[in-house]
């Protein structure tokens, strides 16, 4: 984990040297110029951030690049960003969140919750689950409106929900946000903010690569039923049935109509 403070601190050349355009005619080579460019960028950045809690103010600068979106040789397909949650610490989201791990995740902004409350309805799911949050299941709340979504705000609307830990409120810069929507949705469009009528929650295993959705205003008690799915199990338990798995067999005189009961 990375404090953000420390973060801020050690802030990368080429993050900062986008802050400047256009043509020179002061002294020195071009790399000596683009160099004090940055230097003076990153002061300038301090300078603001100074007296500031870190937390109170947007993640502006990427601290690692995404290099490419879908890669599928890496990964599981996540893109390489940093994602850091509403108590300031900061992690490569796939090594730090996902492998290993079976997580349930949605995609929120602060200010869309009024339209469409997902967040609200996820904490009804995170009820139905209970001790297993934090503990056989991680879930992620993160948001599409980066610039708004500080740290600061998502630790006050998790502790308005009661947030148990294990759930984990998540912002970064705009690009690495619309580039893990991206991953997941694979529509642009849905990398942005707005009012929506409807979406999508995702489940999955990170250790096996197994990934599922469910719409977010289906009943709690399926949704966490449907989690427990991909948490792992022994394969056959003594004494008990066993069950087909994949899709069901169709037969229009056999009134079983879901896989595990076949």
């Amino acid at each position: 984990m990375t404090n953000r403070r420390q973060f801020m601190a050690s802030l990368p050349v080429a993050a900062a040297a986008g802050a400047t355009a256009g043509f020179y005619t002061t002294p020195g080579n071009s790399q000596e110029r683009a160099a004090a460019a940055a230097s003076e960028a990153r002061a300038r950045l301090r300078e603001a951030a100074a007296g500031v809690n870190p937390n109170d103010t947007p993640i502006l600068c990427n601290p690692i690049d995404s290099g490419g979106v879908i890669d599928q040789s890496a990964r599981d397909s996540f893109p390489n960003v940093m994602m850091v949650n509403q108590d300031g610490l900061g992690m490569s989201f796939y090594e730090g969140f996902v492998e290993n791990k079976v997580v349930m995740m949605h995609f929120m902004s602060l200010r869309d919750e009024q339209h469409l409350p997902i967040t609200r309805h996820m904490a009804k799911v995170v009820q139905e689950l209970g001790d297993k949050v934090g503990r056989d299941v991680f879930v992620y709340s993160i948001t599409r409106d980066p610039e708004h979504d500080t740290p600061s705000r998502m630790a006050a609307y998790a502790r308005e929900l009661n947030a148990p830990e294990g759930w984990h409120f998540l912002t970064g810069t705009p690009q690495h946000c619309a580039d893990l929507a991206f991953r997941m949705y694979r529509m642009s469009h849905a990398t942005l903010p707005g009012k929506r009528k409807v979406d999508v929650v995702f489940y999955g295993n990170g250790k096996a690569g197994l990934w599922g959705t469910f719409p977010f205003d289906i009943r709690p008690d399926d949704a966490a039923e449907r989690v427990t799915w991909v948490m792992p199990r022994p394969a056959h338990e003594p004494g008990q049935k066993l069950r087909r798995a994949g899709p069901r067999v169709f037969d229009l005189k056999d009134p079983r109509n879901h896989n595990r009961e076949v």
